[in-house]
């Protein structure tokens, strides 16, 4: 049997939040569409973004379209495989995306990290 002791809530509870962007009222982007993006940034391949983010390459491809049709621009610069293989970068619009996503982000972790901590009493 285990101790009759109440464990620290702190200790063990860690929050979590789902965040994503809509464009227009239309879905555009989560934190999986930041790390594909930030992926081909480091990258210069969808197909090597793909892998990092546990996509398929016509997944990728997919959600490239639908990100592209929603903003109405394109996302990524790209050029066509063959030997030499194909890359692609992000356009500006993308890099702005990136930004503003990545720095909500880790705000919204900051602000959600410190009012759970004011909520759940240290024992």
């Amino acid at each position: 049997m285990g101790s009759s002791r109440t464990p620290s809530l702190r200790k063990h509870l860690v929050p979590h939040q789902k965040l994503w962007v809509n464009w227009d009222g239309v879905f555009l982007m989560g934190p999986r569409y930041l790390r594909f993006l930030a992926a081909v940034d480091r990258t210069g391949t969808i197909r090597a973004a793909g892998q990092m983010v546990g996509w398929s390459y016509r997944t990728c491809l997919n959600r490239i379209r639908q990100m592209e049709r929603v903003l109405g621009a394109r996302v990524l610069a790209t050029t066509r495989g063959g030997r030499a293989g194909g890359s692609a970068r992000l356009t500006e619009a993308a890099r702005r995306l990136v930004r503003v996503f990545a720095r909500w982000q880790r705000e919204v972790d900051r602000l959600s990290h410190r009012a759970f901590r004011k909520s759940v009493p240290p024992r």
